[in-house]
C-alpha cells in the first residue's frame, strides 16, 4: 500500500485568501502611515513652540538693549589692548 499526498488548492478559496491579505495589509499600512503622520505633526509642533519661544526670548532681549542705550548710564570698557607686551612674556624670552 503507497501512501499518497496530494495538495489540492482550491482556486476560489486562494483568491479570497489573496484578496483578504491585500486588504489587511492595506488597512495595516494606513494605520500605520496615520500614526506617522500624527508624530511628524506633534514633532513639527514642538519645532514651531521652541522657535517662537527663541523669538520671544530675542525680542525680549532687543527691548532690553533699547531701554538700556536711553539711560544715560556711563559704561567704561574693559578692552585689553593686544598691542602692549605682557611683562611676564619678556621675562619667559
Amino acid at each position: 500500500m503507497s501512501f499518497t499526498f496530494d495538495i489540492v488548492i482550491n482556486p476560489i478559496i486562494f483568491s479570497v485568501c489573496v484578496l483578504a491579505g491585500v486588504i489587511v495589509g492595506f488597512g495595516v499600512g494606513r494605520v500605520k502611515l496615520a500614526k506617522n503622520r500624527a508624530i511628524n505633526r506633534q514633532l513639527e509642533n514642538e519645532l514651531m513652540d521652541a522657535h517662537n519661544e527663541t523669538l520671544e526670548a530675542q525680542r525680549a532681549y532687543v527691548a532690553l538693549e533699547r531701554g538700556l542705550e536711553d539711560q544715560s548710564i556711563p559704561v567704561i570698557s574693559i578692552k585689553v589692548n593686544s598691542t602692549k607686551e605682557n611683562p611676564k612674556e619678556k621675562a619667559s624670552k
